[in-house]
């Protein structure tokens, strides 16, 4: 038996100023799927939240709520851990980044792995990436690295599905949260992680979750859905350089690091081309200049984002 998809409540976390561009890749997710969604307010100025309202009242309650979890900016998993502790959306607990786009239908196939044994599933590997194994000798489980060399899964940061029940089950019994990124650890978990060789000098958001999802016994599955297109990495270039967009990100590169180039380059990209056709302005080509691995890349999100304006310009 399937499951109905309004049993689905994605947790959107919108950071900054960036509601205006990245509505368009949301509106996509909300057209592709049955799910309800929350939009979930992390440091964004009272002009942003009144066009997520604005936004909600709108969307025929496929919105069901914007929630300002912190005025000022704070962890992505601390807006998470937020909305676990404080809403009861059933059975299911699930959120997904607010620059993914959805070309197609998307949720039934993740909720099938939630019906055939997986207590949690996640995707959204970024387009700029070639792979989601942690190089060796790594310093941290980045959001873009899903998996160890020996095959380990920590899963993604930027979709996930799990079963509320043993989450919190394991959250609780751990001490953890979304939010938990290594060095707020008990000892014990500590000592876990170092007896499993998993031991890393920081996490991204929610691995740490999954890891101990796992050594709870409990069953975490990935997989790369063909209707999920993910970007990453625009905010810095679509909010205004006064809150650190895209004027402080080119002109101090301590801001990029560890970012590979080729994640820079398709993050900028991309919102100059969102930001252009926002505004009503022709999507500017692909750099010329481009490497031969990366020009492909530019020009599929070029496209993408072309049929995605279009697409939903007269539904915002």
């Amino acid at each position: 038996m399937s499951t109905p998809a309004d049993e689905f409540v994605f947790n959107i976390v919108w950071a900054g100023a960036d509601f205006p561009y990245l509505r368009y890749f949301v509106a996509s997710q909300i057209a592709q799927s049955g799910a309800r969604f929350r939009f979930v307010a992390n440091g964004c100025p009272p002009e942003q939240v009144t066009m997520m309202e604005d936004f909600a009242s709108r969307s025929d309650g496929r919105v069901v709520e914007v929630v300002v979890a912190s005025e000022q900016m704070a962890a992505h998993g601390v807006a998470l851990d937020h909305v676990l502790g404080s809403r009861d959306d059933g059975e299911f607990f699930c959120f997904a980044d607010p620059d993914i786009l959805a070309r197609g239908p998307y949720v039934d196939d993740f909720a099938r792995h939630l019906r055939e044994g997986c207590d949690a599933v996640t995707s959204g590997k970024g387009v700029w990436i070639d792979s989601d194994v942690i190089p060796d000798g790594h310093p941290g489980v980045s959001g873009e690295f899903f998996r160890s060399s020996d095959g380990f899964l920590f899963g993604s940061p930027h979709f996930a599905m799990y079963h509320r029940e043993p989450l919190e089950e394991t959250t609780a019994r751990w001490g953890i949260g979304f939010k938990s990124a290594g060095p707020d650890l008990s000892d014990e978990a500590k000592a876990f992680l170092t007896e499993q060789n998993r031991m890393y000098l920081i996490f991204d958001t929610g691995k740490l979750v999954n890891v101990f999802l796992q050594a709870d016994g409990h069953h975490l599955c990935h997989e790369e859905h063909p209707n999920l297109v993910h970007v990453g990495g625009m905010s810095h270039y679509l909010a205004p350089p006064e809150r650190g967009g895209g004027a402080a990100l080119d002109s101090d590169p301590t801001w990029a690091w560890p970012w590979p180039v080729g994640r820079l380059e398709v993050a900028r990209f991309t919102a100059t081309v969102l930001r252009a056709l926002s505004e009503g302005r022709p999507a500017p080509p692909v750099p010329a200049g481009s490497d031969d691995l990366l020009a492909p890349r530019l020009e599929m999100v070029r496209e993408e984002l072309i049929a995605l304006v279009e697409t939903y310009s007269d539904r915002l």
